[in-house]
């Protein structure tokens, strides 16, 4: 990383951290060889030929009707609630900035390598007194910027202390986050959310029963974005500027997918950020659940970073965080769990060891972002209301036993 001033080159050295020389702990590169069963399996070659080209890739998944399924499902149709909430933060981010990259940078500083990186992953799992049951591994093939996952005995044999837990980063230029301060952020995303939470979680007494507590299951939409929309707030807390940019960037790419196609969408999205290999990632993801990648509409499951935390910015002072990093609970079951809750177990990131401080901080980031502000709500496209429609006929046509179809909850909601 040089800069030339005066007609001399100096070069910007990045923190060391020799003590973490002498800890056990290692950070690995590693390829992933499998992949989940929604990610197309020639997602490189249809990149490069994308970009090339021009012309709309036909993925090829492992199980296409899997995909449909998920496809299918209520939590991962397209919502519009929050489209001009999505699209206030991404016209302030482009008034103020231009290009999202030069927001990016600002916020979270220039991009830097693995290398560089390394020190500072060790420097965080230091400070935040972490078990080396954590591994860290850089991978290159990885479909988002950071994945943690955990290994161990079966749910209904509870053994948290046999429970190993690992954090795969991707180490591709699609990771926005691979830069001086950013790397820090993404683990407060990672592990002072996802972590810290899956790792309370074990230790409660619902872990193995959550239907006797009353407990939605892990998978339920209202989890999801409990749990992402946490995490995308922890994100942006402790970047330069705390724009909500990249969660409302997914919600508005899944919302104006309705309208475009895979190209078109593609080049719509130029209008904030010129990364090539981020719109591909944003496109990529969305239009993946279509048998033909260039037709109209998507997934919306991503949507779920920005609607939940719209709704944990909006109700910051009703919020008991402690409790909720109890486990994998959502905030409208935090008094059910209040009185059965092993508060000796929970463990808390650095960041919010002063809950008054990492509350106050929130307000802050509502109010940058216009989340203290209403705004109207979108009608969703005439289009998409026609492809809705198609979709419940052909569904009551292939379901002869009597049920609820998922799209009348979905028609509900967009009226």
């Amino acid at each position: 990383m040089t800069n030339t001033k005066n007609g001399t080159k100096s070069t910007k050295v990045l923190p060391y951290v020799p003590k973490y020389k002498s800890l056990t702990f290692k950070v690995k590169e590693t390829v992933l060889t499998s992949q989940p069963s929604s990610i197309p399996i020639n997602l490189a070659s249809e990149k490069e030929k994308f970009i090339r080209t021009g012309l709309a890739p036909h993925f090829e998944v492992k199980d296409q009707k899997k995909l449909t399924e998920i496809a299918n499902k209520a939590k991962n149709q397209i919502r519009f609630n929050l489209l001009a909430e999505s699209e206030h933060i991404l016209e302030l981010v482009r008034d103020k900035y231009g290009d999202a990259d030069n927001y990016l940078e600002h916020a979270y500083g220039p991009r830097i390598t693995t290398e560089e990186a390394t020190p500072m992953l060790l420097e965080y799992i230091e400070e935040n007194a972490l078990s080396e049951s954590l591994k860290i591994h850089w991978c290159d093939n990885l479909a988002c910027s950071a994945k943690m996952v955990w290994r161990g005995p079966l749910v209904n044999a509870n053994r948290p202390e046999r429970r190993k837990y690992s954090l795969w980063i991707s180490s591709s230029d699609e990771n926005n986050y691979l830069r001086e301060s950013g790397i820090r952020c993404l683990m407060d995303h990672e592990i002072g959310t996802h972590f810290f939470r899956m790792f309370n979680d074990g230790f409660q007494p619902w872990f193995s029963h959550r239907s006797k507590f009353g407990l939605r299951n892990l998978g339920s939409f209202e989890n999801m974005c409990n749990e992402e929309g946490l995490a995308s707030i922890n994100t942006v807390l402790r970047g330069r500027a705390k724009f909500l940019w990249g969660a409302a960037f997914t919600y508005y790419t899944a919302c104006k997918s309705v309208e475009l196609s895979f190209k078109d969408l593609f080049d719509h999205l130029g209008r904030y950020t010129s990364n090539i290999d981020y719109r591909w990632k944003q496109v990529m993801r969305v239009k993946r659940g279509l048998v033909n990648p260039n037709d109209l509409g998507g997934l919306g499951n991503d949507q779920c970073y920005f609607e939940g935390a719209v709704s944990i910015l909006q109700n910051v002072d009703n919020i008991d965080f402690h409790l909720l990093m109890s486990g994998k609970v959502c905030i409208d079951e935090l008094d059910r769990i209040k009185r059965v809750v092993r508060k000796d177990f929970v463990k808390l990131p650095k960041f919010m060891q002063n809950i008054t401080a990492y509350k106050n901080t929130l307000k802050k980031i509502c109010t940058l972002n216009g989340l203290n502000k209403v705004f109207p709500i979108r009608e969703p496209p005439s289009i998409y209301m026609k492809l809705l429609s198609q979709k419940k006929s052909l569904c009551k046509k292939k379901v002869k036993k009597k049920c609820k179809c998922w799209l009348d909850s979905l028609c509900q909601t967009t009226k």
